[in-house]
């Protein structure tokens, strides 16, 4: 890129000297993968046994790009100084470090090299302040149980009752660090039951992500801890990778680059989602920031590669972004992609918050996909406590672990169905804005749409009268009868009024609906489940 190439130049000018606490990373591009030992007719050589069924339930072939970065290539770029950090096949490429900066020309002159782009420096020991996330809005000890509200508004409880938990589901997170997960009595159980799979480090190789940063650690305490009375995850009995690919210390594109290749890594090891409360816009450098142009779903080199691990058949879930309320205003890459789920923030009433960022994406798609609660979180702290945070690095693994629940169930439908399913569930489906997407997602819903229940939007088959409506609402069915029928009432922000409830019986024909006084002057709109359908209506409060 012309930015990084400007960089570059710039360190070779002011390069210190000595050089031996200076560490230059590049990332040396190939041209193809000819001669490469491996083939995509044995993929067992590369793929594990749960990536591969993976892509024979989806009926995703295997290609080129699942293939590895040819060895001979990669042995033949390692000059004295140089060590490899990583490669990335989706890539095609390798990640290397020197303490030499005039390192970069030397690999062109390879002709299956593509390209050699500078893409971070580390100073050893780093000099710079500890990046804080933006999630750090202040954490306040909250009474035990309330992890509750973060589950039961999306009803969750009712798949944990019917004992889906995210038995049988590997989650990918790719975070910053997982500080004392190792001892933390929260992940007692994961631990027991052998339920963390392993760590990897992208950042530095060999590294101990139980000591580092505890970003991660919060984040996976919102899907798998097991605190009876304080905090239980959405999905406890998931299986989980803990790969580091965020420097929390800076913040330059490599990091991007690390994503994309623990992204692999989840891919290849037989993951089913990625839970990334990461996001990419603005850094140390202003030569590297984006602009809102940029979050298009295809321009940034990190939602690149979450397209390419949807497409592999990954449910990739990322945090929407915390710009809300900052001159950034907008989603984040990778929550542009357009395969990719990206979830805002909601506070405990189902209100928009304030920091949750924006959409639409650049090309006018709507983002956030949906929203969970991100304000007053409950989350385990590095000291032990169960405490409450904000942002939306805790909504979207909400999302994540409840995603395992309902795709353990229903194994089948595709990711892209699976995200389908829950934009069609939420609280605003079809009515979808820029600040909560398509709103709060009912798990069950989500389900029954799964298996066949068909969204109808102002159908002659039901009325609802009077509209406007001053104090009660009749639902009248014209020419059916329903065993039950659920109904909720939200407002045109998505936030769920205090009228809902199920209507029983051998053969419903109507029903009224009272108390609507209550309810501010405004639009809203009324949903309505029944066995087969649900229903969606809007109607004007006087």
């Amino acid at each position: 890129m012309k930015q990084l190439s400007t960089l570059l130049l710039l360190l070779l000018i002011l390069r210190p000297a000595p050089a031996q606490d200076t560490i230059f990373k590049f990332l040396v591009g190939f041209t193809d993968k000819a001669g490469t030992p491996y083939n995509i007719d044995n993929p067992s050589e590369f793929l594990s046994e749960r990536s591969i069924e993976r892509r024979l339930r989806y009926s995703i072939p295997v290609m080129e790009s699942d293939l590895p970065v040819n060895p001979a290539y990669v042995d033949s770029i390692m000059f004295p100084g140089v060590s490899l950090i990583y490669t990335s096949k989706w890539l095609n490429s390798a990640v290397i470090s020197t303490s030499d900066s005039l390192t970069s020309p030397r690999p062109k002159q390879f002709k299956f090299v593509r390209s050699v782009k500078f893409v971070a420096i580390e100073v050893i020991p780093a000099q710079g302040k500890r990046k804080a996330f933006e999630d750090k809005f202040g954490i306040t000890t909250l009474d035990y149980g309330l992890s509750a509200a973060q589950i039961k508004i999306h009803h969750g409880d009712e798949y944990h009752s019917a004992g889906y938990l995210g038995q049988d589901m590997v989650i990918a997170i790719l975070d910053a660090g997982f500080d004392y997960v190792d001892t933390l009595r929260a992940f007692d159980s994961l631990r027991a039951n052998n339920q963390i799979l392993g760590t990897k480090d992208f950042v530095k190789p060999g590294n101990n992500v139980y000591r580092g940063h505890t970003h991660g650690m919060n984040v996976l305490s919102i899907m798998g801890a097991n605190l009876p009375g304080e905090l239980i995850g959405t999905a406890p009995a998931a299986s989980y990778w803990l790969l580091r690919s965020e420097d929390a210390m800076t913040e330059q594109r490599i990091e991007e680059i690390n994503w994309i290749a623990a992204a692999e890594f989840a891919d290849s090891s037989g993951a089913d989602i990625i839970n990334s409360s990461l996001g990419y816009s603005i850094f140390d450098d202003s030569l590297q920031n984006y602009t809102y142009k940029d979050m298009d779903g295809k321009s940034t080199i990190v939602t690149k590669g979450a397209e390419m691990a949807a497409s592999k058949g990954l449910l990739v879930v990322v945090s929407a972004g915390n710009s809300g309320n900052n001159p950034w205003l907008h989603i984040t890459a990778p929550a542009d992609g357009d395969s990719v789920l990206a979830v805002g923030a909601i506070d405990f009433d189902g209100k928009y918050a304030p920091f949750s960022s924006q959409g639409p994406s650049y090309d006018g798609r709507i983002k956030p996909d949906v929203v969970a609660i991100g304000l007053g979180t409950v989350i385990q702290r590095v000291d032990g406590a169960v405490v409450s945070g904000a942002g939306t690095s805790f909504s979207a693994p909400i999302m994540s672990g409840l995603s395992a629940c309902l795709w353990q169930k229903f194994r089948s439908f595709s990711n892209y169905e699976i995200i389908k399913a829950l934009q069609q569930s939420s609280s605003l489906n079809p009515f979808p804005n820029n600040f909560i997407g398509y709103g709060i997602p009912n798990i069950p819903l989500a389900g029954y749409i799964l298996t066949g229940i068909k969204p109808i939007l102002e159908t002659e088959e039901i009325s609802i009268n009077p509209n406007p409506v001053a104090s009660e609402i009749q639902v009248s069915f014209a020419s059916r009868v329903e065993p039950y029928v659920q109904y909720d009432i939200f407002d045109f922000s998505g936030k769920k009024m205090p009228l809902s409830g199920t209507i029983t019986g051998t053969a419903i024909k109507g029903f009224v609906i009272g108390s609507v006084e209550v309810l501010p002057p405004g639009i809203y709109i009324l949903r309505l489940i029944t066995d087969k359908k649900y229903f969606t209506y809007k109607f004007i409060k006087e």
